[in-house]
C-alpha cells in the first residue's frame, strides 16, 4: 500500500527539479511512471476493442478474406524499415540532445529526419505504384481461391499505401518518446481505437463493403498520428515543430551513421519476429491463419504491454548515460524487468483459464483453444517482456552491431527450422521454435552484454 501510494505522490508531484542528480532521478521516474499507467489505459482499450472489431470484421468479411487480411498485413510488416532507421536514430540522437538542453540541436534533429522521411516516403509510393500493376499478389500471398484470388490486389493496395504515408507521421511517437513524454502517445493510441471501433460498426451496419472496411481499418493510425503531430507541434513543443530551413546536412550525416545500423537491426527483428502469419500460409493454408493470428492477437498483448513499459528507458537511459549516471540506468533496467516478468507470467496463466470464453467471444465459436499452441506463444511472450528493458539499455548507449549480431544468428536458425517444421507438424511447431530460439540466441545474450556493459561504465 505504501509502495503504492508513492507511486501515486510520484506521479502527481508535477515537474521535479533537474538541476540535481536526485531531481533527475525522480523526472525521469515520473515520465517512466506516467507513461507505463498511460500504456495500461491504452493497452485495455486495446484488450476491449478486439472484442468487438475481431467478431464484426470476421463475420463480415469470412474466414477466407479475413486470413487474406491477416497475410497481407503480416506480410508487409516486413517493411517498417523503410525508415531507414532514421526513427530510432532520431530517438537516440533526440533524448541526448534533450540532457543537453541544446533547443537548436533538438529541433535540426525533427527538422531534418521529418524532410528525410517525407522524400523517402514519396519516392516509396511513387515506385510501389509504377511496379503494382505487374507483380502477381495472388502468387505472391499464395491465394488459391477463387474470392481471395479476385480481391487479394486491391487488398494489397490497402494496406501498402497508408504504411508508406505513415513513414514520416511516425516520427511524432519518435519525439515524444526521446522527449520522455511517451503518456502523450499512448493516450493518442486510446483515441486511435475508440476511431478503429467507431468506423468498424458504422461499415459493418451500413454495409460500406470490405475494401471499404481494410481501407480504414489502415488509415485509423495515419489519421490519429498527424493530428497528434500538429497538436504537438502547434501547442505542447512548438520549438521542436520541424521546418525545411532547420535541415541540416551535418546532422543528416550523424543520423545516418545512426540510422544505418537500426535499419539493418530492423530488417532482422522484423524477418524473425513479425512473418509467421506468412509461413503459417505458405506451410499450412490461408484457412489456417486465421485461427493462429486471433490466438496470437489476444497473447500479443502481453508483450505489448511490457514492451510499453520498457521503451519509455531507452529515452530516460540516454539522457542518463548522457549525464553519467549508470547507476540509475542499472537499477531501473532491473525493476522494469522484474515488472515485466512478473506481469507477464500472471498474464500467461490468466489466458489458460480465459482463452475459451474470450476466443468464443471474439470469434462466435469459429476459433478453438489449442493449449500446446497458447503455451508456446505465452512462453515467447515472456520472454520477450524480460528481454525489452535490456535492448533499451543497449539501443541507448548505441550498441547496435552486437544486436544484428545477434537477430541474424536468430534470423538464420529460426525461420528454416520454422518452415521445415511447419511442413512437418503443423502451425505449433512454428512457434516452439520461435520461442526456443529467441531465448537462446537473442535473450541470454542481450542480458549478459547489456549487464557487462553497465558493470564496466560503473568501474
Amino acid at each position: 500500500m505504501n509502495r503504492i501510494k508513492q507511486y501515486i505522490k510520484l506521479i502527481f508531484h508535477g515537474h521535479y527539479d533537474t538541476s540535481t542528480p536526485e531531481g533527475r532521478s525522480l523526472e525521469r521516474s515520473r515520465n517512466i511512471a506516467l507513461t507505463a499507467m498511460s500504456a495500461m489505459l491504452a493497452k485495455v482499450i486495446a484488450m476491449i476493442v478486439p472484442l468487438v472489431t475481431v467478431r464484426l470484421t470476421l463475420s463480415y468479411m469470412g474466414e477466407e478474406i479475413y486470413g487474406l487480411w491477416s497475410t497481407v498485413t503480416t506480410f508487409f510488416t516486413m517493411f517498417t524499415f523503410a525508415d531507414l532507421g532514421l526513427g530510432s536514430g532520431l530517438q537516440t540522437e533526440l533524448s541526448k540532445a534533450s540532457a543537453l538542453e541544446d533547443k537548436s540541436v533538438s529541433k535540426k534533429l525533427v527538422s531534418s529526419t521529418y524532410v528525410m522521411l517525407t522524400a523517402v516516403s514519396a519516392v516509396l509510393i511513387l515506385v510501389f505504384l509504377i511496379a503494382y500493376p505487374f507483380i502477381n499478389w495472388a502468387k505472391v500471398i499464395n491465394a488459391e481461391t477463387e474470392n481471395t484470388i479476385a480481391i487479394v490486389g486491391s487488398v494489397v493496395l490497402a494496406i501498402v499505401i497508408p504504411k508508406f504515408l505513415n513513414i514520416p507521421l511516425a516520427l511524432i511517437q519518435r519525439t515524444q518518446t526521446a522527449m520522455q513524454e511517451g503518456y502523450r502517445t499512448n493516450l493518442w493510441q486510446c483515441f486511435g481505437n475508440f476511431l478503429s471501433l467507431v468506423f468498424v460498426i458504422a461499415v459493418y451496419y451500413l454495409d460500406l463493403g470490405v475494401l471499404t472496411m481494410i481501407w480504414m481499418s489502415s488509415l485509423i493510425t495515419v489519421i490519429v498520428a498527424f493530428v497528434n503531430m500538429l497538436v504537438y507541434f502547434k501547442f505542447q513543443r512548438p520549438e521542436l515543430s520541424p521546418k525545411l530551413s532547420m535541415f541540416d546536412k551535418t546532422i543528416c550525416k550523424r543520423m545516418f551513421s545512426t540510422g544505418v545500423q537500426f535499419l539493418v537491426l530492423s530488417i532482422f527483428t522484423s524477418l524473425s519476429l513479425s512473418i509467421d502469419n506468412y509461413i503459417v500460409a505458405h506451410t499450412c493454408s490461408l484457412a489456417d491463419v486465421t485461427p493462429y493470428s486471433v490466438m496470437y492477437k489476444i497473447v500479443h498483448l502481453i508483450s505489448v504491454i511490457t514492451v510499453m513499459l520498457s521503451t519509455p528507458l531507452w529515452a530516460a537511459n540516454g539522457e542518463a548515460m548522457q549525464r553519467g549516471e549508470y547507476g540509475w540506468v542499472k537499477k531501473a533496467t532491473g525493476k522494469i524487468m522484474l515488472i515485466s516478468f512478473a506481469f507477464s507470467t500472471v498474464s500467461s496463466a490468466a489466458l489458460f483459464v480465459l482463452i475459451k470464453p474470450a476466443l468464443y467471444i471474439v470469434t462466435n465459436g469459429v476459433v478453438s483453444a489449442d493449449y500446446f499452441l497458447l503455451l508456446a506463444m505465452c512462453l515467447m511472450q515472456i520472454a520477450v517482456s524480460v528481454t525489452s528493458p535490456f535492448f533499451m539499455t543497449l539501443n541507448a548507449a548505441r550498441i547496435i552491431k552486437f544486436q544484428i549480431v545477434t537477430y541474424l544468428i536468430y534470423a538464420l536458425v529460426s525461420l528454416p527450422l520454422k518452415f521445415v517444421f511447419g511442413n512437418m507438424f503443423g502451425m505449433v511447431a512454428i512457434t516452439w521454435v520461435g520461442v526456443i530460439s529467441y531465448v537462446l540466441l537473442l535473450t541470454i545474450p542481450t542480458m549478459y552484454k547489456s549487464m557487462r556493459f553497465l558493470k564496466q561504465k560503473m568501474q
